[in-house]
């Protein structure tokens, strides 16, 4: 497991695909996918989680997701990461790693030409659960 914790874990993941965002022309809006921020448990059985974030790339022209594929790919690389796999033929899709920390990255398509970014934590500690506040405890009444 990796000794990076939750929030760690988000903030990088979250860097992952903004910065991959922001290298693409047009600059897409990000839309969060709202099932992409619960932590998930590790596959390997392990006690930590995993935190992801995906975005839908919003505002770009449909027709164009092979050229945006070409320029995340070009991306990835020229930050030192590690392109795992591509899809064939007018498939976009790329799976791709961080090599410094292990997040896993990726371009998914769906249905309708749109693309989403997304990167994956590896095994991270959770963060402890905060305790509600508690009020001040109210002093006894003085005995008689």
């Amino acid at each position: 497991m990796t000794p990076m914790g939750q929030q760690q874990a988000i903030s990088r993941a979250e860097h992952l695909v903004r910065d991959t965002a922001a290298a693409l022309t047009p600059t897409p809006r990000l839309e969060m996918i709202a099932s992409s921020v619960e932590p998930n448990a590790c596959l390997d059985g392990d006690d930590g989680v995993v935190m992801s974030r995906a975005y839908w790339l919003r505002d770009v022209p449909k027709g164009r997701t092979m050229e945006l594929s070409r320029q995340v790919q070009a991306h990835w690389r020229k930050r030192g990461y590690t392109v795992t796999a591509v899809g064939t033929g007018d498939n976009p899709e790329l799976s791709g790693e961080s090599t410094t920390d292990s997040f896993t990255l990726a371009l998914g398509w769906a249905e309708g030409d749109d693309l989403y970014l997304a990167a994956t934590s590896p095994c991270v500690t959770p963060d402890a659960p905060t305790a509600p506040a508690t009020p001040p405890a109210t002093p006894a009444p003085p005995q008689r």
